[in-house]
Order: structure tokens, then C-alpha cells, then sequence
């Protein structure tokens, strides 16, 4: 059971209440506390009516995400019109999902539409981004046929890191998935899995940035090609758990 931190006291009563009637469900409730929903114009309140509904703030959400799309000049702005707004929505509930999952249980939630709408830095959106364009770089490497290049064996392409021995900082933080979910639903803290897959997207990006990852030349080009597999397989199942859409283009 969910409630705002308002309500901690008179739950307190009814699990009291609860377990004096029906004592058998008195461990089978748990009774969680959470913050409240803030704009930036402040706590929103039915008597002073700027109440915002679920419906407008992700039709509003998603109308922006839209216009950013249109005007972004990237592939989907030239997509039909159907694509594009089943893009939208996708993008615009991630970043009203993300915004209010990013935030640790029982604090308030401070919601940005411009912030929370980026394809830059601490949002939803990017963590789509940064599948999508992961989920490209294994199209191109199925077009290529490294992994079917005998030259190119993923044994061979040292298991360790890159042909320097070097161990990428992207390695270090995939292992770590499952832990972090354990962890996140042990402690009913989803902000933990969208902590975790934020720094995983930067981490990807920055060794995408840095390295060329599929090249016929390369005798290691199998072996990053596996990882970014790797992370595409973590960061797909990360939003799945948070509810979130991954594109497979954008």
C-alpha cells in the first residue's frame, strides 16, 4: 500500500486495526510512504485548483517530445507521421516514468518538463537513446559479418579488455546488474535500478565515443561488438523493470 508521507500516522492506526481483526494479514501488508509530485510553480493543491491530472501531464509530456522530434532533424523527423507519434508516446511516458522512479522512495518528486524531455544527460529519453543507438551499431555489425569472421573470434579477441590488455570501465559496471536489482526489490527502492542505468548509458557512450567498434580490421571488433550486445541486453530489461519502452530506433 502506497501512500503520501501525510498519511503515515492514520495507516499506523489501520495496520493496528487491521491486525486485531484479521491478524493473518497482518504480514502480508506493507505499508510504503512517498513524497508528493512538485512543478516548478510549487506543490500542486485542489483548493487552489492547479491540480495537474495524469492524463494532461503525459498528453502535454508527450506533445513536447513531438515538437522536439520535428525539429531535432535526426532520422525519426523524417518518419511517417504514425511512427512518429507512436515514438512520442514511447519517449514522453518514459520521461514522466523515469522522473518520478530516478527519486528515492518517501522524498518528493520535482518534475521539469524540459529536463526530464532531454536525449542529454539524467533522463529517460536518454536511456532510450543510448539502447537505440547500441541496437544500430549491432545492425551494422550483422551487415558486416564480424561475428561470422573467422579472424575475428571472440576467444581470441581478448576476454580480458581491447588487444592493450585494458579492461573498459563498462565491464565493470555490467556485472553488477544483478546485484543492483536484487537490491532494489529487497529494499523497494526502484531509484537504484534508475541510478544504476544512467551511469551504465554515460559509460556506453563515453567507450562508443572512444572506440571504433565495428571494423573488418580489427581483431577485436567481435569482442567489443559482444559488449555493447551486453549492454544493450542489460539496459533493455533495466526499463523493462521500470516500466519503460526501449526503441529500437530513434
Amino acid at each position: 500500500v502506497i501512500t503520501a508521507n501525510e498519511q503515515m500516522e492514520y495507516m499506523r492506526v489501520v495496520t493496528k486495526a487491521m491486525s486485531l481483526i484479521y491478524p493473518e494479514y497482518t504480514d502480508k501488508m506493507n505499508h510504503i510512504t512517498h513524497g508528493m509530485m512538485r512543478l516548478p510553480t510549487g506543490k500542486m493543491s485542489s483548493r487552489k485548483g492547479n491540480v495537474v491530472t495524469g492524463e494532461s501531464l503525459i498528453r502535454d509530456t508527450v506533445a513536447l517530445v513531438m515538437e522536439k522530434i520535428s525539429a531535432k532533424g535526426g532520422p525519426a523527423s523524417g518518419w511517417k507521421e504514425d511512427d512518429r507519434n507512436h515514438l512520442s508516446q514511447q519517449v514522453g511516458v518514459a520521461a514522466i516514468k523515469y522522473s518520478i522512479l530516478k527519486q528515492s522512495t518517501g522524498g518528493d518528486i520535482s518534475y521539469d518538463f524540459e529536463t526530464s524531455i532531454s536525449f542529454e544527460g539524467d533522463s529517460g529519453p536518454y536511456l532510450q537513446y543510448s539502447y537505440a543507438r547500441a541496437n544500430s551499431v549491432l545492425e551494422k555489425a550483422v551487415q558486416e559479418n564480424i561475428l561470422q569472421d573467422p579472424h575475428s573470434d571472440l576467444v581470441e579477441a581478448r576476454p580480458n579488455g581491447d588487444s592493450s590488455g585494458r579492461i573498459f570501465e563498462l565491464e565493470k559496471l555490467l556485472y553488477r546488474f544483478p546485484e543492483i536489482v536484487l537490491r532494489s526489490t529487497e529494499e523497494y527502492q526502484p531509484h537504484y535500478i534508475a541510478n544504476y542505468l544512467i551511469e551504465v548509458a554515460r559509460s556506453f557512450n563515453s567507450f562508443y565515443g572512444n572506440n571504433m567498434i565495428v571494423g573488418k580490421g580489427d581483431k577485436t571488433s567481435a569482442y567489443k561488438i559482444a559488449l555493447t550486445f551486453a549492454f544493450s541486453f542489460v539496459m533493455k530489461r533495466g526499463l523493462y523493470l521500470l516500466g519503460i519502452e526501449a526503441p529500437e530506433k530513434m
